[in-house]
């Protein structure tokens, strides 16, 4: 079993991928906002 299993998406729904996408980068840019600011109180 994959850990993502995106045939789904790729098949049924591009715009459901479209926003499943963007809400994993923004996730990963608030993560990396939040490394940073930690980083910088080191």
């Amino acid at each position: 079993m994959k850990l993502f299993d995106l045939s789904h998406f790729k098949e049924n729904c591009p715009t459901e991928a479209k926003s499943y996408f963007k809400d994993i980068l923004l996730k990963l840019e608030n993560i990396e906002k939040r490394l940073d600011k930690i980083e910088n109180k080191i």
